[in-house]
C-alpha cells in the first residue's frame, strides 16, 4: 500500500526518468528530449489529460545515469488542461543534458524516483515511475530490492526500452525492471522511434487502471 500522504490530490503522480548514461550520445539524447517534449503537444495526450479532470496529473522529469547521478530537471507540475500540457512540453524542450554517466544505474533511478514521489506536494491516487533507457542495469545496486520497495510503497514502474544497440532489452525490462499494478514495457526500435513510443506510453499511463 502507498504511504499516507498529505498534499494536493491528483489522479496520478508520474515521474518520467530519462537515461543520461554514456551509451547515449548527444544526438540520441536530443531525440529523447525532443520526443518527450513533442508528446505534450499531441492531441491524444491532451485528451487523456483532460479525461483525468477534475483532479488532473502531477508530472516531473528526472535525468539519471550512474550511482549518485540522478537529478530532477522539471519539478512536479500540476497539469489539467491543454494549455498547461503545452507549457510543460515547452519546459522540457528547454532542458539540457545533466550527466554523461559511465554506468547505467536503474536501481538508483528507482530509489531516487520513489523519494521524489514521497517528497513532493501532491498525493496521487496512482503513483508511477517511467524508466526510459537503452541498456541494462550495471550500477552495482540491487534491482530486485528496488522493485520490492516500489511495490511496498504503492509505486508502479513502467519501462520504455530503446533497442538501438542492445537486443532483448524489452524482455530484460519486462523481467527485471517493471513492477506493480498494470505495469508494462513499450519498445522504441531506435532513437528515431522514441517520439512514437513515449507518446504511446504516456497515453497508456494516463488512462485509469483497467481501461
Amino acid at each position: 500500500m502507498a504511504p499516507a500522504q498529505e498534499g494536493k490530490q491528483v489522479a496520478l503522480e508520474l515521474l518520467l526518468a530519462l537515461d543520461s548514461s554514456a551509451s547515449m550520445n548527444a544526438a540520441e539524447f536530443e531525440l529523447q528530449l525532443g520526443g518527450l517534449a513533442a508528446a505534450f503537444r499531441d492531441p491524444a495526450v491532451h485528451a487523456a489529460i483532460e479525461d483525468l479532470e477534475p483532479l488532473g496529473v502531477a508530472i516531473g522529469v528526472t535525468q539519471w545515469g550512474g550511482p549518485g547521478e540522478s537529478r530532477i530537471v522539471v519539478p512536479f507540475t500540476h497539469i489539467r488542461s491543454v494549455r498547461q500540457a503545452k507549457a510543460f512540453g515547452y519546459r522540457v524542450s528547454l532542458g539540457s543534458r545533466t550527466f554523461y554517466a559511465a554506468s547505467t544505474a536503474i536501481t538508483e533511478a528507482i530509489h531516487d524516483g520513489i523519494a521524489l514521489l514521497d517528497g513532493n506536494e501532491f498525493a496521487g491516487q496512482r503513483r508511477v515511475i517511467d524508466i526510459s533507457g537503452d541498456g541494462r542495469d550495471n550500477g552495482g545496486g540491487n534491482l530486485d530490492e528496488a522493485r520490492e520497495l516500489a511495490l511496498a510503497t504503492g509505486v508502479t514502474i513502467n519501462g520504455l526500452a530503446i533497442e538501438s544497440e542492445e537486443q532483448g532489452l524489452t524482455q530484460y525490462y519486462r523481467e527485471n525492471v517493471i513492477t506493480g499494478a498494470d505495469s508494462f514495457v513499450v519498445t522504441a526500435n531506435d532513437f528515431a522511434d522514441y517520439a512514437r513510443a513515449i507518446r504511446e506510453k504516456l497515453i497508456r499511463e494516463l488512462r485509469p487502471l483497467g481501461s
